[in-house]
């Protein structure tokens, strides 16, 4: 009897609570639909007995059933009626660099003619070394939504693009009386150097080199709640990976005969060859994206990995172009360096490629609709054409049949930016 009566206290106190909830003007949160209704209820009771006095009592109180899960409450998140996101991030990126053959060599004035930017003695200007790594800025916009009341599955579309990486090289006779081309005699297996520069016997000369890179990518998701508690959540994430990646590189040089034994002084030699490579990589991909929320703190992790095709296209070209002086000019062009008719052209090559990415973001709410965030990124693939390999490392002259030489390939970096409920 005693346990009953305490019973319908409890039961009166309650009501009363919400009643008076209501009349003061509490929100109840639900939507058109049927959705399960949450309040918590706090009060200390004064009823007899020492073992009641100045308790806290929380009760939860959940009307209807949802309709999504069919459970009687079955989670807090089901009800905020924010069931879309988006976000706008910046994004402060490195990537993996270019890696050169050496190009462009100098030497100490009063080396002599025949040794004269001939490796390994001379000194590289360019080449022999990555180049291109340094960060570039970017940007990542995400939209997504959630499918049903209780947030257990939705869809999610990225994309992001990076700033384009620059490379610029230049120099001419007014900065090193000695310039440079080197190569190596496939047959003899000799290195020798095309004389830019060089007192009393070439000049003026100059080189001229441009190298570019641009990323962009994006992917769409479906999720899948697989775990959730009162803290985290975990979904599974399956769907369709895109990115595109392509390099340029442009050597461009110039030199003019001067005492040339058999060719006429005052000749021009202008060279002038390209490199370009476009990576396109179409996949599947699943992974897991995690949450963990702490008051206003949030921390998201994101572990995915993609499988598909990787189509590498290379595209070499170029030529250089004999001037004679007039009267009587005339104009002939040869293949090369670098660029001959073996390898010249179009070249094509699908490969399959698996690309990983891991996230994590911290996240800070400012209010229901709006969050900061500051995180990082990494992003690899494991088969991608660069520009400066499909030089060859050998320096050859005439250069053979084209081989494509892939590699691994990788962005990382820092993003921040801020998150959008609606």
């Amino acid at each position: 009897m005693m346990l009953r009566t305490f019973h319908i206290i409890i039961g009166g106190l309650v009501c009363a609570s919400v009643a008076s909830a209501i009349a003061d003007g509490a929100e109840l949160r639900t939507s058109a639909s049927r959705r399960s209704i949450h309040r918590t209820v706090s009060f200390q009771e004064a009823v007899e007995g020492p073992e009641m006095i100045d308790s806290m009592v929380e009760l939860e109180l959940y009307i209807e059933t949802c309709e999504s899960c069919g459970v009687t409450g079955c989670a807090l998140d089901c009800l905020i009626p924010c069931d879309r996101w988006a976000s706008v991030e910046y994004l402060l990126w490195w990537r993996r660099g270019q890696n050169f053959p050496a190009l462009v060599t100098t030497s100490p004035a009063g080396t002599a003619q025949g040794d004269a930017g001939v490796l390994p003695d001379a000194t590289v200007l360019f080449g022999n070394e990555t180049i291109g790594e340094d960060a570039r800025p970017g940007g990542r916009v995400t939209i997504g939504g959630w499918l049903n009341d209780c947030r257990t599955c939705g869809v999610e579309g990225r994309f992001f693009a990076l700033g384009e990486e620059r490379i610029s090289f230049a120099a001419d006779f007014t900065d090193f009386p000695i310039l440079a081309r080197p190569f190596r005699d496939p047959v003899t297996m000799t290195q020798e150097a095309t004389l830019l520069a060089f007192p009393g016997f070439t000049g003026p000369g100059n080189v001229n080199i441009t190298s570019n890179s641009n990323i962009l990518g994006g992917d769409f998701l479906y999720r899948w709640q697989v775990a959730q508690s009162v803290t985290t959540k975990m979904d599974f994430l399956v769907g369709y990976q895109f990115s595109r990646i392509d390099e340029g590189f442009n050597i461009n040089s110039f030199s003019t005969a001067i005492s040339v034994p058999g060719i006429d002084a005052g000749t021009t030699f202008t060279t002038s060859e390209q490199f370009l490579t476009r990576n396109e990589f179409n996949a599947a991909q699943i992974g897991l994206a995690a949450a963990y929320v702490n008051c206003n703190w949030q921390v998201d992790l994101l572990a995915k990995i993609a499988f598909g095709n990787m189509r590498e296209v290379v595209t070499i070209g170029g030529q250089t172009t004999i001037v004679t002086p007039g009267p009587g000019s005339t104009t002939n062009t040869i293949p090369g360096p670098l660029a001959s008719a073996a390898n010249s052209g179009t070249h094509a090559n699908d490969e399959f490629a698996v690309s990983p990415e891991l996230g994590i973001n911290c996240r800070y709410s400012i209010n229901e609709c709006l969050d900061l965030s500051f995180g990082y990124s990494f992003i690899y693939w494991s088969s991608l054409a660069q520009a400066g390999r499909q030089i060859d490392s050998m320096l050859n002259d005439p250069p053979g049949a084209f081989s494509l030489n892939s590699g691994s390939y990788w962005v990382h970096g820092l993003n921040a930016g801020a998150n959008f409920r609606f």
